[in-house]
């Protein structure tokens, strides 16, 4: 037996789950599941669900958290224990209702309406005084955040008047009520009393109780008595029985188990009545210090067969994981040995090995997996061919997919062969990680890796098409001809059923590219074949929020989102205008009139305009989430500068040379902001823009007037010069 002190063993577990978390946090992208990354699901190996809040997780418990459901812990069990004690004499609504919700005062009015049933009195006389009970037994807290630190005020009542009342009830009651008048008077003393009043009180009727809600309930006072007397030794002892015991209070036993040097432990299993209640103290100190492989070897040797090493060998292979997996494009399961990791193969391999286990396909099934994370193929196919599965379901669902990861591990070329003899399983992989839901199969990141990885492979054989359907990349669709192959794929009429799957699921559709090639082409001014690309799209429909033919002295996006609009454009009927517009000022028509709206429109599809949703798809994107590829184009002012340089030379005005010249300074404002990066702009807060210094010659308009009111960098501009 290892000598190692378990408080060093706290320290190392301690440390241990924070990089852990981490780890997990960093594989999964966001937030992730709580579990990190992971493709073996706990489900398939352990039977009973009320361990899963001991799952890997990274919060407190998996699934919930923090436990904090203290006060509604035994709702359930009181009022069906209850109503199979008094028969028809109440409803089950009305039984819950008293025992849940009920004041004193219902409780009282409840009891003189009894009607003489003694089964009825009996159990409204004990409601009466475990209601008094709740007051200082129950938190009344919603969330772990209601929790404080300090010690809470005990409620002020006759305390020697309640346990009067329950001793005198106590000694006249049946079994069943005797125990629950035991465990008041128990939970009385844990709060009211010294631990050892607790603890005497508990050893002196211990015997009476039988197991069940309220044998457990008491047990765990008495242990939280020995507890506070700091002897270790017996308080985990009766918290392992609880543990075993009671599924409602798991959690609770858990949370208090407190395991300290060696001597301590050894001392705890001395008391163990049998070797079940010795598994199950290696079971709880393998949760407790996620020492899975010293807890399921010692659990191995005392029986074999012990269901107790199900809920340690799925923590174990969880955690075993997540020292292998990376999210980088490709990268399939690095080696990352360690001492730990060997050790828990090598003994998980032998409990493989021997064939001893209850159920010898699951630790047959790990260790295969165990070498897939390793890359060692061959072996883990070996050990997979050894699985003979009782029945079909989730653990033929588990083996499937850890067979189908050293498939694709192994390819080294995907061509038509391989990709049809894999399809079934890509269909169905596919399906599962749609649909996978918490307890169920973990198929989303064994899919997430299969797209990454058959991506690579078809990057290497120069198959962009199909690495595109796996792995989408935005920049990808910035080169023409990419984008137009892709689109003919997406679109081919006769599709094998491989190219179909590919095609399903891609996140790009045609449709998406239709739209972004007609984006592109309306800022590269081609604006017939920017009209009829986006006319077969459903983004043609989408509504801009602003006019974008309208421009202010100062920008402001939420001003003209919120301005009354006679005509609202759609990015289709934008365009349709946008090349009336074009064709008129080509004509010789209105030229000022028209080339300014025409500089308004660039500038307001530019990233620096109101009308940002036009370019806003599935491909370029939106905010800073546009890729590096499409910034040249939205945050360009190159058209806006034309189309008002050309209104300036129409101008026959100086309010219209005036207004040319202040918007002319705020595309030259923007270029130079696009050309100088923020690191050399030196702190210049007011450069003399062409367009600042020409308006200055028109300082009689009116419109200078409203440009010196409304624009403060021009105000400061001049008043510096």
């Amino acid at each position: 037996m290892t000598k190692t002190s378990l408080k060093k063993f706290w320290i190392i577990f301690t440390g241990a789950c924070s990089l852990s978390a981490g780890i997990a946090l960093a594989c999964a992208g966001d937030w992730g599941p709580e579990y990190g990354t992971s493709n073996f699901t706990p489900y398939v190996d352990v039977r009973d669900r009320s361990y899963s809040p001991f799952f890997v997780s990274n919060l407190f418990y998996f699934g919930i958290g923090h436990d904090d459901g203290h006060d509604a812990r035994f709702n359930e069990a009181n009022t069906k224990e209850w109503s199979a004690y008094l028969g028809q004499a109440i409803s089950t609504s009305s039984l819950d209702y008293l025992l849940q919700k009920a004041e004193k005062r219902s409780i009282d009015s409840a009891l003189t309406a009894s009607g003489g049933n003694a089964r009825l009195t009996t159990f409204l006389r004990y409601l009466q005084l475990a209601k008094q009970a709740e007051t200082y037994s129950l938190n009344h807290v919603s969330g772990w955040y209601d929790y404080q630190e300090q010690k809470k005020e005990k409620p002020s009542f006759d305390n020697a008047a309640f346990r009067k009342a329950c001793i005198t009830n106590m000694a006249k009651a049946e079994p069943f009520v005797r125990q629950r008048y035991l465990f008041q008077l128990q939970r009385n003393y844990f709060f009211y009393g010294s631990p050892q009043e607790s603890i005497d009180f508990y050893l002196q009727h211990e015997k009476e109780l039988t197991p069940g809600t309220m044998y457990y309930r008491t047990m765990a006072y008495a242990a939280g008595s020995y507890y506070r007397q700091k002897n270790y030794t017996k308080a985990n002892y009766l918290y392992s029985l609880v543990f075993a015991g009671s599924a409602e209070m798991r959690t609770v036993a858990h949370y208090s188990f407190h395991p300290q040097e060696e001597a301590d432990w050894k001392a705890t299993m001395a008391l163990c009545r049998n070797k079940e209640e010795q598994a199950t103290l290696w079971q709880m100190l393998g949760i407790f210090y996620a020492d899975e492989t010293r807890s399921i070897g010692e659990i191995y040797r005392l029986d074999p067969k012990s269901d107790k090493m199900d809920l340690l060998l799925s923590r174990g292979v969880n955690l075993y994981e997540q020292k292998f997996f990376r999210s980088d494009l490709g990268d399939f399961f690095p080696v990352r040995s360690d001492s730990a990791s060997q050790a828990f193969l090598a003994l998980i391999t032998r409990i493989a090995s021997e064939g001893k286990a209850e159920r010898p396909w699951i630790w047959q099934m790990a260790v295969g997996y165990l070498h897939a994370l390793g890359g060692n193929y061959a072996a883990s196919e070996s050990w997979y061919n050894k699985v003979t599965l009782p029945k079909a379901g989730l653990a033929a669902g588990q083996l499937r997919l850890l067979r189908l990861l050293n498939k694709i591990g192994m390819v080294t070329k995907l061509d038509g062969r391989t990709e049809d003899q894999l399809l079934p399983d890509l269909e169905w992989l596919a399906s599962m990680s749609a649909s996978s839901e918490q307890d169920g199969l973990r198929a989303s990141d064994a899919f997430d890796w299969t797209k990454r990885r058959f991506a690579e492979k078809y990057i290497q054989q120069h198959d962009l098409i199909k690495a595109q359907c796996f792995v989408s990349n935005v920049r990808f669709y910035g080169n023409d001809k990419q984008a137009a192959d892709m689109k003919a794929f997406l679109g081919k009429p006769s599709k094998t059923g491989y190219e179909a799957f590919c095609s399903k699921l891609s996140p790009i559709k045609a449709d998406d590219i239709g739209e972004s090639q007609a984006i592109r082409a309306s800022y590269a001014g081609s604006l017939e074949e920017a009209i009829e690309k986006i006319s077969h799209t459903p983004g043609g429909a989408v509504v801009l929020p602003g006019n974008p033919f309208n421009a202010r002295i100062q920008d402001c996006h939420d001003c003209d989102h919120a301005a009354p609009q006679k005509i609202k454009y759609t990015k289709l009927s934008f365009l349709q205008k946008l090349k009336e517009i074009k064709d008129k000022a080509a004509s010789g028509a209105d030229v000022y009139t028209n080339s300014i709206l025409l500089g308004n429109a660039y500038y307001n599809m530019s990233d620096y305009g109101n009308a940002r949703v036009f370019y806003q798809c599935s491909i370029i994107g939106s905010g800073y989430g546009i890729d590096s590829v499409f910034q040249p184009m939205l945050f360009s002012n190159v058209s806006s500068i034309k189309y008002y340089s050309d209104a300036l030379k129409a101008a026959t005005t100086n309010e219209q040379k005036a207004k040319c010249q202040y918007l002319l300074a705020k595309c030259q404002r923007n270029e130079w902001y696009n050309t100088v990066p923020e690191e050399r702009r030196n702190g210049v807060d007011f450069k003399a823009w062409d367009g600042f210094a020409a308006l200055k010659q028109y300082q009689s308009t009116q419109y200078y007037r409203e440009v010196l009111r409304e624009c403060g960098y021009f105000r400061t501009y001049t008043n510096q010069r």
